[in-house]
């Protein structure tokens, strides 16, 4: 990919308005898991209420505290003044207390309903990820997917857990100071709405722009950590090409696409706190004015003056709040709506209604008129043979010809477009996918090794194997005496993708898997094509007895791993081109013939 391919790929995100989901669909998916808090989620708004009370009472109370100075300096401060100021100060301060109390209550509580949310929405992407099909993880980037978990979903956490906190404190004190504002001057609470749909016009040209760059930049987020991902997955392989330099401009094209994206996002957002602020200001020089207006007429008093100043600011405050939470909520509706994207993926390999169960899989496979592409054009083409119990057979051809692609298929990896593949005469795709993956043992050509100890990889497919019938799987991949030299033998940690043993080792360690979880079909994909001649001569060995008593599918490139075999399958250009044991294809002098002749015999 050149510098122009990765600033292609970002513009191909193709993330325009009218292409984003309903907010409110979005939102009203996300509180559908808070159906389970029917108790927690309204108590928490009860104590926001009580707290939001509290504060409210407070500037009345400076009000009337207000008033009454004025009087007692009229009247010569008496007892009784004096008494009525200081029980004002008691209540001033309790009821500040219990703000800060029912405040803190409902802020833990939400930041708790937060973290059970990231938790739910964390393992609902977990379980997906692991039920989609191979297609999906052939179009998708891994570190675009892993932006879902990292900056998705903490978006989602903390506007939730923060931002929706400060939304419904600040409705709440938004109705209660208008219904006490109307309380003490309709005339003074008419002037402090004058600005209010001002503030509403500002906010909703702000959230018009802001909710499409939010989102764009969420898109392009992942993919750039999808690039970087891509970047260190393929290190050894920039580095011996030199294209380290390339590898540098493509990400800062993309990081330009992210920093253009936020940017865009920012400045629309950064505009809403100075029109407020001027908005703000606007409402307190008209209550301002037309408060002494009123005083100097005797319609309030100055105590009110002074409260509706108070509430003037507490009016303003939560719509400045209201208006700039929601460009986090925006941002959070963003990432939320990529989880959703991934939670709402099709399954293209799920379950049948009427599962047919094996209780006990004899091994009998058969390929019956299957046709397969993963694009357009087709890999099989009308492919048909069978596999009887215990029998051992080999598929050979050249690069391309498919053979892995029967394995995916067997596996159901992927659907057959046309035709069946048939387990004990049972379509896989009617059988329940547990049952079927219960019945495979599969040696992939790139051995896979998890970062854990020895046993717990050999004893992948049977998490209740002792440490016998490890060691004898071992013993029987001609892996045991790799694992000896282990510093801490079956229990030496394995590092990230079996780093630190060559991939031959890390193929013997997965056929000694294969062998522990003693499936009645066994198929080796390509299972000795990183392993000397010498240690592959002894797994031919190996396989021989792994073999007996289960049916057997190799996928070959070597012949002399299958000349054994009790059938060979021949295939070319997705087609079985010949089949029929070693020596009978070598007298037809064909595909085979030619293959075997390519390495067996010299120019």
């Amino acid at each position: 990919m050149t510098t122009s391919g990765g600033q292609h790929r970002f513009r191909a995100l193709g993330v325009t308005a009218g292409e984003v989901k309903s907010v409110s669909g979005t939102f009203r998916r996300l509180l559908s898991y808070w159906r389970g808090e029917k108790w927690l989620l309204p108590l928490l708004l009860f104590c926001s209420l009580l707290s939001v009370c509290c504060a409210l009472l407070c500037p009345y109370l400076l009000g009337r505290t207000v008033d009454d100075c004025i009087d007692m300096i009229r009247r010569d401060g008496s007892d009784a003044s004096w008494n009525a100021l200081f029980l004002h100060l008691v209540a001033f301060i309790a009821l500040h207390l219990l703000s800060a109390l029912f405040s803190w209550v409902h802020e833990y509580g939400m930041s708790v309903l937060a973290q059970r949310l990231l938790k739910a929405l964390k393992e609902e992407m977990t379980r997906k990820l692991l039920s989609l099909g191979s297609r999906f993880y052939n179009d998708h980037l891994c570190g675009s997917v892993m932006s879902h978990f990292t900056n998705d979903a903490e978006l989602v956490k903390s506007a939730l857990g923060d931002t929706v906190v400060q939304l419904i404190v600040s409705f709440f004190t938004l109705v209660g100071s208008v219904i006490i504002m109307v309380k003490l001057s309709w005339q003074l609470a008419l002037v402090t709405c004058l600005t209010v749909p001002f503030s509403i016009l500002v906010s909703r040209f702000v959230m018009k722009r802001t909710h499409k760059y939010f989102t764009l930049h969420q898109e392009s987020l992942g993919e750039m950590n999808g690039a970087v991902e891509e970047s260190f997955g393929g290190i050894k392989t920039i580095k011996s090409f030199g294209r380290e330099d390339e590898r540098i401009s493509q990400f800062e094209a993309l990081n330009k696409a992210v920093c253009e994206s936020g940017r865009k996002a920012q400045i629309y957002s950064g505009l809403l706190m100075p029109l407020m602020r001027v908005l703000d200001n606007c409402s307190y020089i008209l209550v301002t004015v037309v408060g002494a207006f009123l005083a100097s007429r005797g319609s309030v008093t100055v105590g009110v003056i002074q409260s509706f100043l108070l509430y003037t600011k507490n009016f303003q405050r939560p719509i400045n709040t209201i208006a700039m939470q929601l460009n986090m909520v925006q941002a959070a509706l963003a990432g939320a709506e990529r989880i959703f994207r991934l939670l709402d993926e099709e399954l293209e390999i799920g379950e049948t209604d009427r599962p047919r169960s094996l209780e006990d899989v004899r091994g009998e496979v058969e390929f019956r008129n299957v046709s397969f592409g993963y694009g357009d054009e087709l890999v099989l083409k009308n492919v048909s043979f069978s596999v009887s119990p215990g029998e051992v057979v080999a598929v050979v051809g050249s690069t391309g010809a498919g053979k892995t692609t029967l394995v995916n298929l067997l596996n159901r990896f992927y659907d057959v477009r046309e035709g069946c593949v048939l387990v004990d005469g049972v379509d896989v795709r009617e059988m329940p996918l547990a049952d079927l993956r219960r019945a495979i043992g599969w040696v992939p050509q790139e051995a896979y090794l998890f970062s854990d100890t020895v046993k717990y990889n050999v004893a992948y497919g049977k998490s209740s194997a002792s440490l016998a019938e490890v060691r004898e799987a071992l013993l029987l991949a001609n892996a045991d005496s790799l694992v000896c030299r282990m510093p801490d033998g079956y229990d030496t940690l394995m590092k990230e993708q079996g780093a630190g043993v060559s991939q031959g080792q890390r193929q013997l360690l997965t056929i000694a898997r294969a062998v522990v979880k003693d499936a009645p079909i066994l198929v080796l994909d390509e299972a000795t094509s990183n392993i000397d001649t010498r240690t592959e001569m002894l797994i031919q060995g190996a396989i021989s007895q792994i073999a007996q008593g289960r049916t057997c599918l190799i996928i070959a490139h070597r012949l002399s791993t299958i000349m054994n075999a009790d059938k060979i399958i021949v295939l070319d250009a997705g087609k079985v081109a010949e089949e029929g044991k070693h020596d009978e294809l070598l007298r037809k002098r064909g595909i085979y013939w030619m293959i075997y002749n390519s390495q067996f015999v010299e120019a």
